[in-house]
């Protein structure tokens, strides 16, 4: 009967190290890169690049669009409009963190993005975000992004 016990009980830990993400190691420091890699994308006011990168169906859904885009033509467009309106977008992530769950990994905190419009004044924008990551072929992909805005400074 113990020894069933101890078995369960091991049983339990490795499905929690598995699910936690735990049992996956040096996956976090990939998926810090991949949003690092996709922040230098977007503030390098890459939309091609950017979405190059993304799972074929990523979704983007938030202030940079009223509806939820889906797929990597559709992002590159509606990026491609967004950085023609602007001289400089600076996204800064603060204080990101990340979580790892199986195949599947998130990166959220708050961000400031300060937009110099082609017309009008600077604008800095307060809110949250959160990037959605999946592991395909042995690479972390994002395949959503969400941002919230909380305020407008001018």
């Amino acid at each position: 009967m113990i020894y069933e016990k101890r078995g369960i009980v091991a049983s339990m830990a490795l499905l929690f190290l598995c699910v936690t993400g735990a049992a996956y190691g040096d996956d976090l420091d990939d998926v810090k890169a991949a949003f690092n890699a996709d922040m230098k994308r977007f503030n390098a006011k890459d939309a091609s690049a950017f979405s190059t990168a993304a799972h074929d169906d990523v979704v983007l859904f938030g202030m940079l669009s009223p509806f939820a885009v889906r797929g990597k033509a559709a992002i590159t467009d509606m990026l491609e409009g967004f950085f023609a309106d602007s001289e400089r977008v600076t996204l800064t992530p603060i204080n990101p963190e990340f979580r790892i769950i199986g195949a599947s990994a998130l990166a959220w905190g708050h961000f400031t993005n300060t937009e110099v419009p082609a017309v009008g004044p600077r604008e800095v924008i307060h809110g949250r975000y959160t990037f959605t990551y999946a592991k395909r072929d042995g690479k972390w992909v994002l395949v959503g992004l969400h941002f919230s805005p909380l305020g407008v400074e001018e």
